[in-house]
């Protein structure tokens, strides 16, 4: 059987798959997905290719150094890796699709009495890893006024130390819900901010560039 191609979606069984392992297999310190997924995202929206061997391991933990989980199942394991590689080509190609990037985000929903809302905090923490990962690429946009504020609903709802008077920005519910709805967009326009860097970065690579 061919194997599937490396940016094809996950079905919902995989996504599952991958969810259960990340919550319960030897993988104590490893992210969740909802976390995973806003790592990856800031990885394919950066100004730089990062080399799978760096950004694998710290998905089992800050000091793993190892792409595979430290599990005894190796075939798992390895299968893991698999649906992780697939999970970032797909979100790297609805970024990168002709007819207009996209994201479809993996975050949390929480009731709120009787109401169904979106609670992005633990993605926009794997965001923000994701962009501490590669810091000195991203500082020319972070230095910015524009970069200040695509990243602010993300660092509302996933610095655990926000500035002075920051913290009731994010304290309910509702609050957090519209922080959320305010990522996609943020996060399109950081990877148009980055599309010149990615490109020179991908020529680079190229050897018949």
């Amino acid at each position: 059987m061919p194997s599937p191609a490396p940016n094809r979606p996950l079905s919902d069984a995989e996504v599952d798959a991958l969810d259960q392992f990340l919550l319960y297999a030897d993988v104590e310190e490893s992210m969740t997905l909802d976390m995973l997924d806003g790592y990856l995202h800031a990885l394919a929206v950066g100004p730089e290719r990062i080399p799978q061997r760096r950004w694998m391991p710290r998905i089992w933990g800050e000091d793993h150094t190892d792409a595979l989980p430290p599990t005894r199942d190796a075939g798992e394991a390895r299968r893991m890796v698999a649906l992780i590689t697939r999970l970032y080509g797909s979100i790297a190609a609805r970024l990168e699709d002709p007819r207009g990037a996209v994201i479809e985000p993996l975050w949390s929903s929480f009731e709120d009495a009787g109401v169904e809302r979106d609670d992005a905090r633990i993605w926009a923490c794997g965001f923000l890893e994701g962009v501490e990962l590669c810091g000195p690429a991203w500082q020319p946009l972070l230095d910015t006024a524009e970069g200040q504020e695509w990243l602010r609903p993300l660092r509302l709802l996933g610095d655990e130390n926000p500035g002075p008077g920051e913290r009731g920005l994010s304290a309910t519910p509702a609050a957090r819900e519209k922080l959320s709805h305010e990522i996609a967009q943020a996060v399109l326009s950081m990877h148009a901010y980055w599309a010149a860097s990615r490109q020179a970065a991908d020529e680079a690579d190229d050897p018949a560039s």
